[in-house]
């Protein structure tokens, strides 16, 4: 799984750099896969824990949908820490477009980010995230992937 990451995750910050795409984004770390290959399962989650270090303010991030446009499929991101809990939509089905960047401010530690999807069929995704400080810069991220569906 990590060489496919890896792997997309150039191919992802390619694309995005040779677009001029300038969301911000662009400063995170950024991600791919493919969310339930089958497109059979309606409910499919993948979930990772995010790791971030002493001075941290708030992890954040954003899903881009990357597959051919599906009416009512789209791909949210989640983002929980402790009591906290916060939700994004790529409100637009493979338009390439990204959602609205999230954030839980939750100090150093670990944010669980999940990615799911509104009914059964296979999605591609790219996720951005990152932990930032109070000025809203980077503290470096630490992220592991606990389940892919």
């Amino acid at each position: 799984m990590n060489r496919s990451v890896f792997k997309v995750s150039l191919i992802a910050t390619l694309v995005l750099a040779l677009s001029g795409y300038t969301h911000s984004a662009m400063a995170y770390g950024i991600a791919g896969t493919t969310l339930d290959p089958a497109g059979n399962n309606a409910s499919a989650t993948d979930l990772a824990v995010a790791s971030c270090p002493e001075g941290t303010h708030h992890f954040s991030a954003a899903v881009q949908d990357n597959s051919s446009p599906v009416d009512g499929l789209l791909v949210s991101v989640h983002i929980f820490k402790d009591t906290k809990m916060t939700t994004a939509t790529d409100t637009v089905s493979g338009d390439g477009g990204w959602s609205d960047i999230i954030s839980v401010d939750g100090g150093a530690g670990n944010y669980y980010v999940s990615v799911r999807k509104t009914k059964a069929g296979a999605r591609a995704f790219t996720i951005g995230w990152d932990c930032r400080n109070a000025n809203n810069i980077s503290t470096g991220t630490n992220i592991q992937v606990l389940q892919l569906q």
